[in-house]
């Protein structure tokens, strides 16, 4: 079992810090291994933990962590890099904490949902995103969501390997890095890893995040960032925002492989490639999550300010520019010229969000329309 349990943290540390590279992509290209269920869980739950690294400091998204990229960017900016990368482990594991206390909750509610439910739950959400815009730019949002609902749903639609890489990246990651090209920059370090925010907060906004990945964890096709939408109306700051994301993006990970245990529907492409096991088995994803929790906070700020440093030494205006040209041999590479038109398409709509001065938010539209109109 500890062998299983450190070859998966192994696997997920290289994906949650490698850009570009999902953990689904990895658990495809072993899949000729067999890796054992518990080392597949390990690699999922410790790329939950990293995955902040890729989108803090160098603009790529994952499908949890895509809304992260502005407030973290931000806060990168002013210095404060590695406290994103803090939030992110606490919050984290925060929520594999709060997990565990839930999981009775869980079995009795996952059997009752229903799809419509799911539906119901998304035309909420989209209205909240609009409503909350003020004055004309209630059209705009309107407009940037149905878009974007658009161009998810024919991304979706055609054969793509990767398509949430070129939606999510579009959307949000190359946006960011094309403003970013513009900004006179010197001086930046990774900064220190400490905390402004209070415990209070942090362990509220944890919870928070729990309770939405929860929900994440029953609607198919609704990712962590989608449930993170719900906690933005919520929080104050980016620091709260980011650590609703974050806790999030776990939770929903850990109640999917419940889901999973319980129902038999698979959630996410890591539990995909396990066999039935039943709930027998959940006693020891229980303590293998706590084992991976704990691990990880032991290693991930260190290795994470290590390759800070190296990226910081970078000339900003040039680092960006490596990330636009990378982002786009990572289309290239994954879905030839069908990948780069998607990432194109959806690059478009994240800029136009942009312009029109409404919510990046409300690009979540691209996950959020196709779920309504399957």
């Amino acid at each position: 079992m500890l062998r299983e349990l450190l070859l998966g943290a192994l696997f997920g540390t290289f994906t949650g810090l490698m850009p570009g590279v999902h953990v689904n992509t990895l658990a495809v290209l072993l899949n000729g291994a067999l890796l054992p269920s518990l080392t597949l869980f390990a690699m999922g739950l410790t790329h939950t933990y990293l995955d902040a690294f890729p989108s803090t400091f160098l603009g790529i998204p994952d499908e949890g962590t895509a809304l992260s990229i502005l407030p973290a960017h931000r806060l990168v900016l002013a210095g404060k890099g590695m406290e994103v990368i803090r939030i992110a482990l606490y919050s984290s594991f925060l929520a594999t904490l709060l997990f565990i206390p839930l999981v009775p909750f869980y079995l009795v509610i996952a059997p009752l949902y229903t799809f419509n439910i799911g539906k119901i739950a998304v035309l909420f959400l989209i209205a909240l995103l609009v409503l909350t815009e003020r004055g004309i730019k209630k059209l705009w949002a309107a407009f940037i969501v149905i878009l974007s609902g658009l161009v998810g749903f024919m991304v979706l639609r055609i054969s793509l390997h990767e398509p949430l890489y070129h939606l999510l990246t579009g959307l949000f990651g190359v946006p960011v890095v094309l403003v970013a090209l513009f900004y006179e920059m010197s001086g930046v370090s990774p900064g220190s890893a400490d905390l402004e925010m209070d415990t209070k907060s942090l362990l509220s906004f944890s919870f928070l995040g729990t309770l939405l990945g929860m929900i994440a964890s029953l609607v198919p096709a609704f990712t962590s960032s989608q449930a993170a939408l719900m906690g933005s109306f919520f929080s104050k700051d980016e620091r709260s925002f980011l650590t609703v994301v974050y806790s999030t993006n776990t939770a929903n990970f850990l109640f999917s492989l419940v889901n999973f245990l319980e129902t038999g529907r698979a959630r996410n492409g890591i539990v995909m490639r396990m066999p039935p096991m039943g709930l027998s088995a959940l006693l020891a994803f229980l303590f293998a999550s706590l084992f991976v929790g704990i691990l990880v906070m032991l290693y991930g700020e260190v290795i994470s300010k290590i390759l800070a440093s190296v990226v910081f030494k970078i000339p900003y205006k040039a680092l960006n520019l490596g990330v636009l040209v990378f982002l786009a041999v990572l289309s290239v590479y994954f879905d030839g010229i069908a990948g780069a038109l998607a990432l194109v398409a959806s690059s478009i709509v994240g800029l136009l969000a942009v312009l029109l001065g409404v919510k990046r938010t409300n690009c979540m539209g691209a996950l959020m329309v196709p779920i309504l109109l399957n």
